[in-house]
């Protein structure tokens, strides 16, 4: 157990997305998701106010960060959503810039991939044969690990039956999918048929 970060984190309404607001480069402001490699390092998707990724080694010290808010590759414009493969590639939900980026545990871009609309949240299957499903704004796609879109499904909404703002999505296998709903405050569960 333990705190990334340092104390007392920016996060107010007041400063709510407001560009470099914080001390210093092993603050967090208004993180959105956590990735581990193979090593223990830790990968945060320091998504809203600083919009980068930051490293931690596996006892939580800062090690480095990459990226700034832009719309260059290699930057972010709010990276909401992060996993880390078997094989240690960091891929990242650059949601404001409507695509993916991958990169290396010591921040090399190693690819763009860009999306019909804006990555909200990533998870990965285990197994040999991973895939990635994507949750946005009415709709998950399921891609491959090349960015290859495989299918899509949804469609936007509120009521049960349909997708608002996935927020978070896990998937313990590619039939299984839980996907919270962020504006219906609902967490649903899809099985494929």
């Amino acid at each position: 157990m333990g705190t990334l970060g340092t104390n007392p984190e920016p996060w107010t309404w007041l400063t709510h997305v407001i560009e470099r607001a914080v001390p210093g480069r092993a603050s967090l402001y208004q993180e959105t998701d956590i990735g581990w490699s193979r090593d223990g390092s830790m990968f945060v998707a320091d998504g809203y106010g600083n919009s980068r990724v930051a490293k931690f080694d596996k006892d939580g010290n800062f090690v480095k960060a990459w990226g700034e808010r832009g719309g260059q590759p290699g930057n972010f414009n709010t990276p909401h959503g992060l996993v880390v493969d078997t094989n240690d590639v960091v891929y990242v939900a650059d949601r404001g810039n409507s695509r993916i980026q991958t990169f290396d545990t010591e921040g090399n871009r190693k690819a763009v991939w860009n999306m019909p609309t804006a990555p909200w949240s990533l998870c990965l299957t285990n197994g040999p044969n991973p895939v990635m499903f994507v949750g946005s704004v009415g709709r998950v796609y399921k891609m491959d690990l090349t960015g290859k879109i495989l299918g899509v499904f949804g469609r936007t909404g509120r009521m049960p039956g349909t997708l608002d703002s996935i927020h978070q999505l896990a998937c313990p296998d590619e039939k299984t999918l839980y996907l919270a709903n962020l504006y219906a405050s609902r967490l649903d569960k899809w099985v494929a048929q």
